[in-house]
């Protein structure tokens, strides 16, 4: 009777083994999962001196974000912060001299390829300096708020500013250096809130102190090589 009832003893010792493995299996392969953590990168970009580059901060994660707040640092006599475009974020270009900030929350959280922001920076240093663009995430959680500061990787960028910018004429909105129907879309998506022209500033074509929608008719007139009738003073659109 003993020998018959050690066997079945046995079998079920094996079999919690085999449950304990199998557990340990599982738990190993979600250590790696976590392992392959959050990548937040910023990118290295070029601009000539006086121009506006985009860099964009982007990132992957396999596991849902819920929550998220990153810092933006950079030399600000070297570069000027524009604007900043995000889907997924509130973003702040002047939470202080040399600081942009991201915050965000979502309940069903963020994985995948992730755009955090593309951020329109005005190059204003010197030709041949190097704007280092240092990301520091600051918090950043799943969508149960567990914290997931240990899995985040950091790659910082740089915006090179290699030249000097040709000249900016009066009507470039989306600074291309060029006039065209892109910047009279420029104008009216930024005074639509749609998104923000890199160079609003010099849409006021017909002189009159303020940009609006006259400023992208005036500036599709041109293009058209129709008549504009410009107060004096005003530069004409090329």
């Amino acid at each position: 009777m003993r020998t018959e009832t050690a066997r079945p003893l046995a079998t079920l010792m094996l079999r919690a083994v085999a449950v304990l493995i199998a557990g340990l299996v599982v738990l190993l392969g979600a250590r790696d999962v976590l392992a392959a953590g959050v990548t937040v990168s910023a990118e290295d970009v070029s601009v000539a001196s006086g121009g506006a580059v985009g860099l964009t901060l982007s990132g992957h994660s396999e596991q849902a974000i819920g929550a998220f707040g990153i810092d933006i640092l950079f030399d600000e006599a070297l570069v000027t912060p524009h604007s900043c475009q995000t889907a997924i974020a509130i973003c702040n270009t002047g939470a202080q001299p040399g600081l942009l900030r991201l915050n965000s929350v979502s309940l069903l959280g963020f994985s995948g390829d992730i755009t955090f922001a593309t951020i329109i920076f005005e190059a204003i240093g010197p030709a041949g300096s190097t704007a280092l663009i240092d990301v520091d995430v600051t918090a950043i959680s799943d969508t149960v708020g567990a914290d997931m500061m240990e899995q985040v990787s950091v790659t910082d960028g740089s915006v090179m500013i290699d030249g000097l910018a040709p000249p900016t004429p009066p009507g470039d909105a989306n600074c291309d250096s060029t006039i065209s129907a892109a910047d009279s879309l420029a104008v009216i998506s930024d005074l639509a809130g749609a998104s923000e022209a890199a160079c609003f500033g010099i849409a006021d074509v017909n002189c009159d102190g303020k940009v609006n929608a006259a400023d992208a008719l005036t500036i599709l007139r041109s293009i058209g090589g129709l008549s504009l009738d410009l107060p004096a003073g005003c530069t004409a659109i090329d």
